[in-house]
């Protein structure tokens, strides 16, 4: 209990509808005996916690027990406005790790609508109420299964939600001339940290590119004739591609013969030759008898 409330704190005990009160009532009585003759203990329900209109951050600590995990985030505000700066916010509820079909809540879902509501969250890290070995016993009789049920811990930022304060900037304009002058000058400069530009260039970068390469269709702006192209692009381009065109054997025995090539073989039909030789048929087989 000491993990909740101290002595002297100002505490807010609200209860799930669904929870009965019988079952929390050693819960209530540890806290008010934490919190001694100088606290304050006020208890509420769920619905009701709006209606009772307490004052805004009059409490130290505001602690709630819920049976079934509440998806309505108006409490969270209305806790939130009624806490003091930095003041701490528990909630016991039965939350699952992961979504599951007939999951109503998570344990990461409640820690992002916190978040969102203003708090500040103390440990986002699951804790369970079965570790909690100081209140677990509590809170038995509100649970079925104990290990089911989290603790969450919260506070309010150490400070009051609409609260300013005045920027004052009148310090950037008090600079001296001398100091204004030096804001943007760069001393003690040392070679080693320059890179030297020609380092950066190799010798394939030295080297004159091909002026052949360099040729471009006026039409199209780049090395790619147009359809009516009649400047010699087209036959360069086609030249250079039949230059590029090798067959590749994929199963080594095309120079040997038909006997040994396969039936898609493009040198069907051709003489054997030796591997690697260019192969060029004689005028007389390109002849029309």
């Amino acid at each position: 209990m000491t993990s909740l409330v101290k002595e002297g704190d100002k505490v807010l005990m609200v209860s799930g509808d669904e929870v009965c009160l019988d079952d929390i009532v050693d819960f209530v009585a540890a806290i008010r005996q934490h919190i001694g003759d100088l606290g304050k203990l006020l208890t509420t329900t769920l619905s009701n916690l709006k209606k009772e209109n307490y004052s805004a951050s009059s409490l130290n600590v505001v602690i709630v027990v819920l049976k079934q995990p509440c998806t309505n985030n108006e409490f969270l505000g209305e806790a939130l406005r009624i806490l003091e700066a930095d003041g701490s916010f528990v909630i016991y509820e039965p939350l699952q790790t992961t979504k599951q079909t007939n999951t109503i809540l998570t344990y990461p879902e409640r820690i992002s609508r916190l978040q969102l509501s203003g708090f500040k969250i103390q440990n986002t890290e699951q804790e369970s109420l079965d570790a909690d070995k100081e209140n677990k016993n509590f809170l038995k009789k509100v649970y079925n299964n104990i290990k089911d049920v989290c603790k969450v811990s919260a506070c309010k930022p150490p400070f009051q939600v609409g609260s300013s304060t005045t920027l004052n900037f009148g310090k950037r304009n008090t600079l001296s001339t001398k100091e204004k002058n030096t804001v943007w000058t760069l001393n003690n400069l040392v070679d080693e940290d320059l890179i030297d530009e020609d380092e950066l260039l190799d010798e394939a970068d030295r080297a004159r590119p091909d002026v052949s390469l360099l040729r471009v269709c006026s039409t199209t702006g780049k090395r790619k004739a147009c359809k009516d192209c009649s400047c010699g692009l087209a036959e360069e381009l086609n030249a250079e591609a039949s230059q590029k065109t090798t067959v590749k054997s994929s199963c080594g025995n095309c120079y040997l013969g038909d006997a040994f090539r396969c039936a898609s073989c493009p040198y069907l039909g051709m003489p054997a030759f030796k591997p690697g030789e260019k192969v060029v048929l004689p005028d007389t087989q390109l002849s029309v008898e």
